[in-house]
């Protein structure tokens, strides 16, 4: 399997050790020799791509209609001319990419700001990323959280050398609760199933963070479960200076990594401009399984080569004894 990075597609906001590829998000893993091919490890997300995510196609759908909607007039005029109507086709058909990259973007910031909050450390102020951070810092508050504390961990590679794949936890952090289980919040109570408290032991939470201009704080998709189940059963984390961030080998050694800790639990912490939601999800042996079962189908589509695939001529000793 080939895996070409893609220097140019790099940029601030990606993760430590994470590199842009022709096939997806990969990891350098610094701990392997430049020729490794053990070295990139294919990042969470990336081998998820591969199970069939039922949101995404009515969500492309909605942008892509929206964006329509939008420009109406413009579609009226490109239906006189068939011409004007491919490229108007062809523009709406890319929309809804440009507007998926640009919540992408707003999330990374997100994420780079509340790291820097959770290091302590300055930040440039965002306007647009300003009321997700409020949503953030009143999380903290409301979960009694002190920094120094109780972040234990914010934005840390880590990887799974066993199996060859590698992500970013945004958080870990020690909760403390009342109980051993917490009730759902009156208006997210489910109306298809019983509302039964949800398990929310204390102790060492793992916590990724979702941003959203239109999802409620109560959204959630069945792929969130295998991503924190992933990381949650990965073997070492790295806390390694900048010159190693992007793999370099003669920078690393075995004091920039230690083993990742047991989790009491894992969540979802779902950013709105106005309000969050924490969500546990039971990310088990089970979603670790599932997981795992995607890996070898993620290797086999990476290495899949079908340019050279094409139609055939019929053999000529047939051909020519069907004429006959």
């Amino acid at each position: 399997m080939s895996i070409t990075i893609r220097e140019d597609e790099r940029d601030e906001y990606d993760p430590s050790h994470a590199v842009p590829t022709n096939k997806g998000r990969y990891y350098c893993d610094p701990a392997c020799d430049p020729d490794d091919p053990n070295r990139m490890k294919i990042s969470v997300t990336n081998a998820i791509d591969q199970h069939m995510i039922e949101a995404l196609a009515p969500a492309a759908a909605r942008d892509t209609a929206i964006w329509l909607m939008d420009n109406l007039p413009a579609a009226n005029r490109a239906a006189a001319d068939p011409y004007d109507m491919e490229k108007f086709i062809k523009e709406a058909k890319s929309q809804y990419r440009l507007q998926w990259d640009k919540k992408a973007d707003l999330g990374s910031r997100v994420h780079a700001i509340a790291e820097a909050i959770n290091l302590g450390a300055p930040y440039i102020p965002d306007e647009e990323a300003e009321p997700f951070v409020n949503s953030y810092r009143q999380f903290l508050a409301d979960f009694g959280l002190d920094i120094r504390r109780d972040i234990k961990a914010a934005e840390c590679t880590v990887l799974n050398r066993t199996l060859g794949y590698g992500g970013t936890s945004d958080i870990w952090a020690n909760l403390r609760f009342d109980s051993p289980t917490s009730p759902i919040i009156p208006k997210f109570k489910p109306r298809a199933v019983p509302a039964d408290p949800i398990p929310t032991p204390s102790g060492l939470w793992l916590i990724d963070l979702k941003t959203s201009l239109t999802k409620p704080a109560s959204a959630i998709y069945d792929d969130y479960v295998m991503q924190l189940a992933a990381l949650r059963h990965a073997e070492v984390a790295l806390v390694c200076p900048p010159e190693c961030r992007y793999g370099e080998t003669e920078f690393h050694d075995s004091s920039h990594e230690f083993k990742v800790p047991e989790f009491v639990g894992t969540a979802i912490l779902n950013l709105r401009e106005t309000t969050y939601g924490f969500v546990p999800l039971p990310a088990d042996r089970d979603a670790f399984d599932a997981f795992c079962g995607l890996l070898p189908l993620a290797r086999y589509m990476h290495g899949l080569e079908l340019r050279g695939c094409k139609p055939v001529q019929p053999p000529i000793n047939n051909t020519r004894k069907d004429a006959a």
